[in-house]
């Protein structure tokens, strides 16, 4: 008997197989917008994280340049103050000190 249910409901009446067919064409082509419409946004995200990319690069060689010409200005800074014989205020010596470019200082009871 489940037999006979069974081919009834695929062969019954064909206006059942017919609405169920057009449903799922109807979701396939809805799927099928979306999935376009991702794709688009997806291209578009692309290419902003492509530009985000190349601008974090050019920051980065931004920051390197600017800390190399820093640097030198350190370097110059202490030589004329070595040269007048000009002490660098407190300030300036911790931020040489803590960029590197400055030894720390002396420690007492530490022997060379």
């Amino acid at each position: 008997m489940n037999k006979q249910s069974s081919k009834q409901q695929s062969h019954g009446d064909p206006g059942i197989d017919t609405n169920y067919n057009d449903r799922l064409l109807t979701e396939m082509r809805s799927q099928s917008s979306e999935l376009e419409r991702l794709q688009a946004i997806y291209g578009e995200l692309e290419t902003r994280n492509g530009l985000l990319h190349n601008e974090v690069l050019r920051l980065k060689r931004a920051q390197r340049t600017n800390v190399q010409d820093l640097a030198r200005v350190a370097a110059v800074l202490l030589q004329v103050s070595h040269a007048k014989g000009i002490a660098l205020d407190p300030v300036t010596l911790d931020i040489l000190r803590r960029r590197g470019w400055l030894p720390g200082r002396p420690r007492t009871g530490v022997r060379p």
